[in-house]
């Protein structure tokens, strides 16, 4: 019965994106997304905490690849998995299989700078569908992820579509933010513009999403510049800082091993940290403690976000300065590093 479903949907007709008939508002809405994706791209090609943001957007990412692939798994649920620290009241993931198995090779992906044709990463051999020449660009690369979608039943399409967005000059690099599909594209249930729709609008709000965490995360930043020009002797906390660039979350025996300190000590820098609002504790244990940034708690649902009007940044000074230049160093490293895989 599977093998004849299969081949039902595989030699059923199918009119591609490209061919589906215009309406006034389907061009509102694709103009809306191509605008959203074309924000999110300025906002992270110019920010100084676009790789530490590009790391959290790849759990959401890969959580909504996830669902599309049937698993009941949220985006905490890979952070935890891939951090390596248990969240507090967050029952285990129970699941088949090995989930995260391809987490670190799309994270890598995600850096790779090299200027191969998007037509080289198929696995398909690719023919121009009809409508092809006159159609906007993303909506060639929906159509390409339309096809690619039918003839893989893996992960990789859904995690595949940021890539093929910037090899096709969608975006100057991969946004994680892009990682997603629909499964009605495999089973063709509904009407086509509809999942065009679908597509459409889960591009937009997944990059306004993205540009709000990208507003948050570099809002941490200055706060905590501003925290370790006013110390006048940070000693650690500025270690501290620095990792919870890719280590949001952390627990006292894990800044004990990355920082080369004792428990203890660790203990008391991340309660100084949670002092000077750097971090949240989480756990509500005495001991055992959890900490995480406040815009990755937020991120995650743990935390509620704040209302009404964002407080004023910082006004500048000599020492703010000297902490954001090497916060910013730090940053460049880290992506030297994401970019060696």
């Amino acid at each position: 019965m599977r093998v004849s479903v299969y081949y039902w949907v595989m030699t059923r007709p199918v009119r591609p994106f490209t061919a589906l008939p215009w309406t006034s508002d389907l061009v509102a809405v694709l103009g809306d997304t191509m605008a959203a994706i074309g924000a999110l791209d300025a906002r992270i090609s110019a920010s100084s905490v676009a790789s530490a943001w590009r790391i959290r957007a790849s759990w959401a990412g890969y959580a909504t690849a996830l669902r599309l692939q049937r698993f009941e798994i949220d985006e905490i649920d890979v952070f935890s998995a891939l951090v390596g620290l248990p969240i507090p009241h967050r029952p285990p993931v129970a699941t088949m299989g090995e989930p995260f198995a391809t987490y670190s090779g799309w994270l890598r992906s995600l850096g790779d700078r090299s200027e191969h044709h998007w037509r080289e990463a198929l696995p398909f051999s690719f023919e121009e569908p009809e409508g092809w020449s006159s159609a906007p660009t993303l909506l060639r690369a929906l159509g390409v992820l339309d096809l690619w979608s039918r003839r893989d039943a893996t992960i990789n399409v859904w995690l595949a579509f940021p890539a093929l967005c910037a090899r096709m000059g969608l975006s100057s690099s991969p946004l994680p933010s892009l990682a997603l599909g629909d499964p009605a594209l495999r089973t063709l249930h509904g009407p086509r513009v509809a999942q065009l729709r679908r597509l459409l609008k889960t591009i937009r709000e997944n990059c306004e999403d993205g540009l709000a965490r990208l507003d948050r995360l570099e809002k941490w930043r200055r706060d905590f510049a501003a925290v370790i020009a006013g110390e006048l002797r940070p000693g650690q906390l500025e270690d501290l800082g620095k990792l919870a660039l890719t280590t949001p979350a952390v627990s006292a025996r894990g800044v004990s091993n990355r920082l080369g300190m004792t428990v203890s000590g660790a203990g008391k820098l991340l309660a100084r940290a949670a002092e000077r609002g750097l971090f949240v504790e989480v756990s509500g244990r005495t001991s055992w403690r959890v900490y995480i940034t406040s815009e990755a708690g937020i991120a995650l649902g743990i935390l509620a976000a704040p209302r009404g009007r964002p407080p004023s940044p910082p006004p500048p000074s000599p020492g703010l300065d000297a902490v954001l230049c090497a916060f910013d160093r730090e940053m460049e490293a880290i992506d030297r590093l994401l970019e060696k895989g």
